[in-house]
């Protein structure tokens, strides 16, 4: 066991431990004439620049500086970047435009902005329309996270690891909605530079961790909520005879705190009445896009009190893997699109990386 996986440690290597960051992502958009883009951490060596999805390198004084803790664009640079413009709409009519030209009907929109615009929507299933203007920085650091700090779930889920650690064949369940699938993640996609989703990224790394055959089922289907996942559950959950289900839902929930907590227990216990050994991991997911707090869609509606409401479900076979927390600490520096895939709802790269950190962190003993 600890084995590390081959070519696979960098990705999952704790954002919250510091030290060496890898691949950081950052929006290159102008504004007032200049471009630049925050550091989680105050860089103490910047070790590689490159585009998003790894064809460019590009050189710090030459092509952009640090400044005030950015990266800031330096004259003459190569680096791609663009305005504000690109991802907005300043009338409806505009977005109606947009949406009419698209090859693929989205079945929504357009979706309007708390500061009177519409957002550009051409990154949904699309996600290079924002990544191309994205840089992925590796650099060292010396400052230290101030964040909470995801634990080992291992004295909360005693019979997952029991079986884990002795070698026995574990089986579990991800059950989620779009982000559990994997969006926006570039191997999803068949993009450059190919980073596999989190869920596969999670499976590899406890096969690698663990003696025993582990298996990791996903029947996460995009654009699901809690109602959909209750009356499903039988045939994406029970049906596997799962060890542990981590549940993934909650981004299309636009229901109060309270609600969702009812929801996931609910939900809970619709499978416990089949799989009375189960144990699970409740996910509060990545937050959205807050400018998009609007209606009629409410893409950001009450998602930020859902971390709160599952870790009232806490107890011996439950668990919860506080995602949120942890982005929010992070957006203390970074933006929005610097971490986002389509500009409304799913994580890039970066942030996807981070779930899956967070899951790997919570089913490993604590050190």
């Amino acid at each position: 066991m600890g084995a590390d996986m081959n070519g696979l440690g960098e990705l999952l290597a704790r954002v919250w431990e510091g030290k060496k960051v890898y691949r950081e992502t950052f929006a290159m958009i102008e504004e007032d004439g200049a471009c630049s883009a925050p550091f989680l951490y105050r860089p103490e060596t910047v070790l590689k620049i490159e585009s998003y999805d790894g064809t460019q390198a590009y050189e710090l004084g030459g092509d952009c500086v640090v400044k005030d803790g950015r990266l800031a664009l330096a004259e003459g640079s190569r680096i791609p970047h663009t305005g504000w413009d690109t991802f907005y709409h300043p009338t409806e009519e505009e977005a109606r435009r947009e949406l009419e030209s698209r090859t693929e009907a989205l079945g929504f929109g357009p979706v309007a902005t708390t500061d009177g615009r519409f957002l550009n929507l051409s990154a949904i299933g699309n996600p290079s329309y924002i990544t191309r203007w994205q840089l992925a920085v590796t650099y060292e650091t010396n400052e230290v996270w101030t964040g909470p700090r995801p634990e080992s779930a291992e004295k909360k889920l005693p019979r997952f690891f029991g079986k884990a650690l002795s070698g026995e064949p574990v089986t579990i369940v991800l059950y989620g909605d779009s982000i559990s699938c994997g969006c926006d993640s570039s191997g999803l996609y068949g993009l450059p530079p190919g980073q596999p989703i989190w869920p596969k990224l999670l499976e590899e790394s406890l096969k690698a961790y663990y003696k025993g055959p582990v298996r990791l089922v996903n029947t996460s289907v995009g654009g699901q909520d809690s109602d959909w996942a209750i009356r499903s559950a039988m045939e994406r959950a029970c049906a596997y005879e799962p060890d542990l289900v981590i549940l993934g839902f909650g981004m299309n929930d636009r229901c109060s705190g309270q609600e969702y907590l009812e929801k996931t227990r609910r939900l809970r216990g619709s499978i416990r009445s089949s799989c009375p050994d189960a144990e699970y991991v409740l996910m509060a997911t990545t937050l959205p896009n807050e400018l998009t707090a609007t209606a009629p869609f409410w893409f950001q509606a009450h998602q930020g009190d859902q971390a709160e409401a599952l870790w009232q479900l806490e107890e011996e076979g439950t668990a919860v893997a506080d995602v949120q927390n942890v982005q929010r600490a992070l957006m203390k520096r970074k933006r929005y699109f610097d971490i986002t895939g389509n500009m409304l709802n799913h994580p890039n790269d970066y942030l996807a990386r981070i779930q899956g950190q967070v899951l790997d962190t919570l089913l490993k003993p604590g050190e």
